[in-house]
């Protein structure tokens, strides 16, 4: 995305901002939309529609924020409509009162404190876009060449770490009896084998070469990876 010139001198609100491809951004339209959800500029306004644009350039990048900001930047992304995962996790705060252990009390809390995965277009607009946010401390990789994560780490995250349903279904249809796969995680990591059979739970039986022997192994489909 970049900014286009005529023969004169433009001023900062004259330029045409366009897209990856090549299409002009609405500036004034994407301002309209957010100007009352996140405090930016119009330019970071623009940027950060282009940024939150779908396609099939869409790609999954970490985010890196600052300590005990995750909330903040997640509800800013949030606002600009761009795509993004928070993973967190539900844990158990048992707190003394004043007449001994109180109830415990279920809290939900990041999983990855520090870490935002975002869904977009990559372009070195975008880049300064995100990293305007506040809170936002860079890019995995960096701006120039960030680190992306394939969809079908995503799916096994949201499936090993939240237990997410849709991730689950994904994952399920993902996978095939016949499939060859290696193993990620448990007593039989790094170990290949091939898919038995697929349940309706997310859950696989794998039929893992063990040492020249074949062994049945129940797993989740979290713990493999299609080879």
């Amino acid at each position: 995305m970049m900014a286009v010139r005529g023969s004169k001198q433009l001023s900062e609100s004259d330029r045409v901002w366009l897209d990856p491809k090549g299409e002009p951004i609405n500036i004034d339209r994407a301002w309209q939309k957010s100007d009352r959800r996140i405090a930016l500029s119009r330019r970071e306004q623009a940027m950060l529609a282009a940024a939150g644009m779908d396609g099939p350039d869409a790609q999954w990048y970490v985010l890196q924020v600052e300590r005990g900001s995750d909330s903040v930047v997640d509800k800013s992304l949030e606002a600009a409509n761009i795509e993004r995962w928070m993973a967190q996790e539900t844990i158990v705060v048992r707190r003394r009162g004043r007449f001994g252990m109180m109830r415990p009390t279920p809290r939900t809390v990041p999983f990855l404190p520090g870490y935002i995965f975002v869904k977009v277009v990559w372009c070195a607009p975008c880049w300064h876009a995100l990293t305007s946010i506040k809170g936002v401390v860079g890019v995995l990789g960096g701006g120039e060449r960030p680190a992306s994560v394939p969809d079908s780490k995503m799916l096994k995250m949201r499936a090993d770490v939240e237990h997410d349903p849709e991730a689950i279904k994904a994952m399920i249809k993902s996978f095939q009896p016949g499939d060859e796969v290696s193993v990620d995680d448990g007593p039989f990591a790094s170990f290949p084998g091939v898919v038995d059979r697929v349940d309706d739970k997310g859950r696989a039986v794998i039929e893992v070469l063990i040492f020249g022997r074949t062994v049945s192994v129940d797993l989740d489909l979290a713990q493999i990876s299609k080879r």
